[in-house]
């Protein structure tokens, strides 16, 4: 079957933006735009749409929450939006305070992205950033190749660089599984991550260095747990960003999340091979969605891991290739 492709639009500078349907009968649906490689919609196979999206392209080149898009080439954040290689200091774009959140406005969710292969359940997506784009030293080629077969979004990231750099790619998804995320908050969905520790922050949401367990915390969820209790718990692992907010590092082995709406049954089980995932629980969405519509799960490379040696390492080198891949599952009731 041949790709599935429609204009969706053109931004205000004049690149123009095409829509993207992946999937095959009985399986997911999914919705992608060439803007930040973006996953606008995913439907379960009983057709319940696990995933906030807006309605148009002016929406989303105005969002500020990073609804579905691709962000990189440094997911989350960058102390001080500035770091070092092999004694060369590059300056990145300031965008929360005096750090750098998700690359900053040059970044890869504000990227149109072209296509290089479409079919009916595949697309491979490239950008090329160039050097000094957004500070990061490159030209950086970025590939992602995001499939729909069966029960499952396959996303495959492949980045090199012309000259040593620092990756970290994930896709800023957000999740709720009730379907009616204008309506209904994400407080009784059931959560379980493989994950006995995390990196601790700052108020500023930058991370310390340190590896905390969860026990005892709000962010323990390797027992399945109801979000809202989370969130009610609260604690100081809570306040600096008003709820969940962090980096958890996971263990290895199973599904890393499992995610459960007990109004729809519905089920998301997601398995990555990065070594973190950034949980944020909406706390800020803006309207069409309510506060808590969305749970974001990002998996990622650890925030600000340039500038903490005992993390794993984000940078890149000349003829290295980073490549990294999350599958995410959706399951109905009945299934």
């Amino acid at each position: 079957m041949s790709a599935r492709i429609a204009p969706f639009g053109t931004t205000r500078d004049g690149r123009a933006v095409q829509r993207i349907t992946l999937g095959e009968p009985g399986g997911v649906q999914a919705e992608i735009l060439t803007w930040g490689a973006a996953v606008r919609g995913l439907r379960t196979p009983g057709g319940v749409d696990a995933v906030l999206g807006l309605p148009d392209l002016p929406a989303y080149e105005a969002d500020t929450s990073y609804l579905g898009v691709m962000v990189g080439p440094f997911a989350n954040r960058i102390a001080g939006a500035a770091f070092e290689i092999d004694g060369e200091t590059f300056r990145t774009e300031a965008n929360e305070g005096p750090n750098t959140l998700h690359s900053g406005p040059s970044g890869l969710s504000h990227q149109v992205f072209a296509i290089v292969e479409a079919d009916a359940t595949s697309a491979v997506l490239r950008h090329v950033a160039a050097d000094g784009e957004g500070g990061f030293p490159g030209p950086i080629t970025v590939e992602v190749r995001l499939q729909a077969r069966g029960g499952t979004l396959e996303i495959a990231y492949v980045a090199a660089s012309a000259r040593p750099t620092v990756i970290n790619l994930t896709h800023h998804l957000y999740f709720n599984l009730s379907g009616r995320p204008e309506t209904t908050g994400i407080g009784e969905h059931r959560l379980t991550v493989a994950a006995s520790r995390f990196t601790p922050t700052d108020a500023a949401l930058i991370p310390t260095g340190a590896l905390a367990p969860v026990a005892g915390s709000a962010l323990d969820f390797r027992e399945v747990r109801r979000i809202g209790a989370a969130l009610a718990q609260g604690g100081p692992e809570l306040q600096a960003g008003g709820g969940l907010d962090h980096n958890l590092a996971l263990d290895r082995g199973g599904p890393a999340l499992v995610l459960v709406s007990p109004e729809t049954g519905a089920r998301l089980e997601l398995v990555t091979d990065q070594p973190g995932v950034q949980l944020y629980s909406g706390q800020g969405l803006k309207p069409p969605f309510v506060r808590w519509g969305g749970l974001a799960i990002e998996p990622q490379g650890f925030p600000d891991a340039m500038h903490h040696p005992a993390f794993p390492s984000p940078v890149l080198r000349p003829g290295e290739t980073y490549r990294r891949r999350t599958l995410y599952r959706l399951l109905d009731a009945d299934a």
